[in-house]
């Protein structure tokens, strides 16, 4: 009986250290280290937008800690703590929050935040990335519109200067779309009608055409790094431009001879509370040929302060004269009439009954050419009297023309030169023709001279 207790017991005994060794994990796992999740980081991304900063909040969800933190991990690797504090409860779970206010001092780009929870038994931890992004000040500088007042559709140029205050303060901002804008007297909004990019400076420049009185601007849009503004407008009255007309438009002479210089004369005048001469005008002379549609620019000359032009031009052939003026911003344009010339072309002419003789003929012995030159007279071919002719010589075999001598044709139109012979080859006689009249040439004559 006694053994059958002490049995039970040890029974008992070994049944209590079992219950024992059971419960041993047990207790383990109430002391492990705290769990860290939903790390939070708002707002995300972080945008520093001016100098006061913006301030972050930064949580996290944990159970059994009895402290807890956040550090921050700058894009260049240092780092910075933040202090969290418990603010409630979230399904049975601690959350713990944060709170740090980023400024200009602050580098853009990833951070990484790790949150930090620690009990008796140890810390938990979890990490989040996220952006930090700087958004600088910007301003549209010294923006203005030039000339004003203008004249209606003169060119208008609209110009300024963007700036931005970043790390190293006010400076200009280049690669930056920059926008004109326009509102009209009466109208309700601004409208824009042209854009340039700024240079290193921060420099735009656009031109347009002035139409109506109104109210101009330049708009930037921003980017990620960079605020939107907008400049001060610039008001600019439009003048309706005056007009103009070109009087006393003559051209001299009215007859001339190929190659001969004519010369155009007129006056510009604007219409100015009467019509008054125009200076600094440039006027060009066009050219129409007998039988074209097209008139070609053939000259141009600035008037004069009496508004006054006078421009020259070779004489080619006929046709038709006029000067033009093609308007500025102030002025509009205007042409003159028309005056046409004629222009006489070059009377043909013709070497004939040219002969060098005799043929064959002894080798230095004189050979003898004789011929005449005529000239077309309207109807006939006349003789062309006094006119110089040229005597020239090709040797056999060879390629290059030789001149020998020059001739004076008589009242008849004959010429007689007499040379020595001292090669067999080709002879010609040439006329280079003048003012009135067109070259010729002779038929060539091959003479053989015999030894």
């Amino acid at each position: 009986m006694l053994q059958r207790i002490r049995a039970a017991m040890v029974a008992m005994a070994l049944g209590t250290g079992a219950l024992a060794l059971v419960s041993a994990p047990a207790t383990a796992a109430a002391q492990a280290a705290p769990t860290v999740t939903s790390v939070d980081v708002a707002p995300n991304p972080v945008v520093v937008q001016d100098k006061d900063g913006t301030s972050v909040t930064f949580g996290f969800l944990t159970d059994g800690a009895t402290s807890g933190g956040f550090t921050l991990k700058r894009p260049g690797g240092s780092t910075v703590d933040v202090e969290a504090k418990k603010v409630g409860d979230v399904d049975g779970k601690q959350k713990w929050q944060g709170t740090r206010t980023f400024t200009r001092s602050d580098a853009a780009g990833s951070w990484r935040v790790t949150a930090k929870a620690t009990s008796v038994v140890g810390t938990g931890t979890e990490s989040k990335a996220f952006t930090v992004r700087q958004v600088w000040e910007t301003d549209l500088a010294d923006f203005g519109a030039s000339p004003e007042p203008i004249a209606k559709g003169g060119r208008l140029t609209l110009d300024g200067r963007l700036l931005i205050n970043g790390t190293g303060g006010w400076k200009g901002y280049k690669g930056q779309k920059v926008y004109i804008a326009f509102r009209a007297v009466g109208a309700s909004g601004y409208t824009r009608v042209a854009a340039d990019r700024t240079d290193w400076r921060g420099r735009f420049s656009a031109g347009v055409a002035a139409e109506r009185d109104g109210w101009w601007r330049a708009e930037y849009d921003g980017s990620a790094v960079a605020h939107k503004t907008v400049s001060d407008s610039d008001r600019v009255d439009v003048r309706a431009r005056a007009g103009s007309r070109i009087a006393g438009f003559d051209v001299s002479p009215r007859t001339a001879d190929a190659g001969d210089r004519i010369t155009a004369r007129g006056r510009l005048e604007a219409d100015s509370r009467g019509w008054d001469g125009v200076r600094g005008k440039k006027v060009d002379l066009l050219f129409r040929a007998d039988g074209s549609r097209s008139w070609d620019v053939v000259g141009h000359d600035w008037t004069d302060r009496g508004g006054r032009f006078l421009i020259g031009a070779g004489a080619e052939t006929s046709g038709w004269y006029r000067a033009v003026f093609a308007g500025t911003s102030g002025v509009k344009g205007s042409g003159s009439r028309a005056v046409h010339v004629t222009v006489r072309e070059p009377a043909d002419t013709r070497v004939i009954r040219y002969n060098a003789s005799p043929e064959p003929v002894k080798y230095g012995a004189y050979l003898r050419h004789t011929g005449k030159l005529q000239v077309w007279d309207d109807d006939h071919w006349a003789s062309y009297d006094h006119a110089k002719v040229a005597l020239y010589f090709k040797r056999a075999g060879h390629s290059k023309w030789e001149y020998v001598k020059t001739v004076t044709t008589n009242s008849a139109g004959a010429f007689y030169a007499k040379v020595k012979a001292w090669h067999s080859g080709n002879w010609k006689v040439s006329f280079r023709g003048d003012a009135e009249t067109a070259a010729s040439t002779s038929k060539l004559d091959y003479v053989k001279v015999k030894r």
